[in-house]
């Protein structure tokens, strides 16, 4: 096999590594956004033996006739191996994935970025063999790919109007100076709303999970609290927001101005409960800041009991009452930026390591949910316990 790799008494010799495919036929692309066929391979670890190769979760619709099927794509790297190398990719199981590009039979191109493409035929797990010389040849390296059945949960929204004193926010680079109310309600539309849980379902289809949102959305509901268009969390205004007109066996989400510790605007994306244990009251609230799927994604892990730990709140911090909400960041590390329960919003920047500030889908946190069980980790398993979680809210299939 050619190495292109100079070593000295010894190395870890890696020829090939699976990486998520951003863009559907550039295999050379590392970044981009969440696309429900373009999952994120949970690539952490290599021991214990059964832990030890990358895992990438994959979301099947049971009722597509197969000719529907979609091609799930991921991106195949040389990393320690020349491009002349040949390899074929096959699967373990051709009844249950079938291999798509390269054709059947046809070596992978002599490059350095590769792009695999397969469909997914059945629910279970089967792997990714990328073999040497030829479709019968030595396996060099393989991916575990596990098929989820979709499992649909209902999603209720709600745009309240809150009533109270009103806050006027200073407008910037304005002259003469001025300031405007914050609104009394959220300046979402209903198609807006519609396209936000579209782009939340792109980050949740791999692991199986569908949100389905009601048709009407609930604009009924009045909240009369402290401070006009604010949720303060610390003053006890969670409950009273998420029993507003409350939909039975759905997930409620409500949409407002602005979520607030104090009334300092703009900093607080969202906040939710988990449905665990707080049947009642569990839901998450959305602040108008949080322009994307991420954040909203993000909050309805807390809702499918992310993370669950008597002492972490996120992948990287730890409750700390000094620090409500977030907690008191314990980790720092490149996989905690990649996972979608990362505390932040952002990626905070390090000196002279640009490369931290994306992580694979642009400049913020990644949407990654991890499939392994690593010992030593007490956030992860994350995908069996959405699952798990979502097993209890699912809702009927549409007809």
């Amino acid at each position: 096999m050619p190495i292109a790799k100079a070593v000295h008494k010894w190395a870890r010799i890696v020829p090939v590594r699976f990486f998520r495919a951003p863009v559907v036929n550039d295999p050379a692309v590392e970044t981009g956004p969440p696309d429900a066929n373009a999952p994120d391979p949970d690539d952490r670890g290599f021991l214990p033996a059964d832990q030890g190769c990358a895992v990438l979760p994959v979301g099947r619709e049971e009722s597509l006739a197969e000719e529907r099927i979609p091609e799930t794509r991921v991106r195949l790297i040389r990393k320690d191996m020349e491009d002349a190398g040949v390899l074929h990719v096959v699967a373990s199981d051709p009844a249950r994935l079938e291999v798509t590009v390269p054709a059947a039979g046809a070596a992978l191109p002599s490059a350095r970025n590769m792009m695999v493409k397969f469909k997914a035929k059945s629910a279970g797990e089967a792997y990714l063999e990328v073999r040497f010389g030829a479709a019968d040849g030595p396996v060099i390296h393989r991916l575990r790919v596990v098929v989820n059945p979709i499992r649909d949960v209902r999603l209720a929204a709600h745009v309240p109007t809150i009533n109270g004193a009103v806050f006027n926010v200073p407008v910037a680079g304005v002259v003469p100076p001025r300031a405007v109310a914050v609104p009394a309600r959220s300046i979402r539309s209903d198609d807006g709303i519609r396209t936000l849980i579209e782009a939340v379902n792109r980050i949740y289809f791999p692991y199986g999970i569908r949100f389905l949102l009601d048709a009407a959305i609930d604009r009924a509901g009045v909240l009369n609290f402290v401070t006009q268009g604010f949720v303060n969390d610390l003053a006890n205004e969670f409950e009273p927001t998420t029993a507003l007109n409350r939909v039975d066996g759905a997930v409620n989400m409500y949409f407002v101005p602005q979520i607030g510790m104090t009334t300092e605007v703009n900093r607080v994306g969202g906040v939710a409960r988990t449905s665990r244990g707080n049947r009642r009251t569990f839901g998450s609230i959305i602040a108008d800041v949080a322009a994307g799927g991420q954040t909203v994604s993000h909050e309805l892990g807390h809702v499918l009991n992310l993370v669950n730990d008597s002492l972490y709140i996120h992948v990287n911090t730890v409750n700390d009452p000094a620090i409500p909400g977030t907690g008191r960041s314990v980790r720092d590390d490149i996989v905690s930026r990649r996972r979608l329960m990362w505390a932040y919003t952002n990626l905070l920047p390090v000196r002279r390591m640009g490369y931290r500030s994306d992580v694979g889908y642009g400049i913020g946190p990644g949407c990654m949910l991890t499939v392994k069980d690593l010992a030593g980790d007490r956030t992860d398993g994350e995908m069996a316990e959405i699952r798990r979680i979502a097993a209890r809210l699912a809702a009927p299939p549409r007809p």
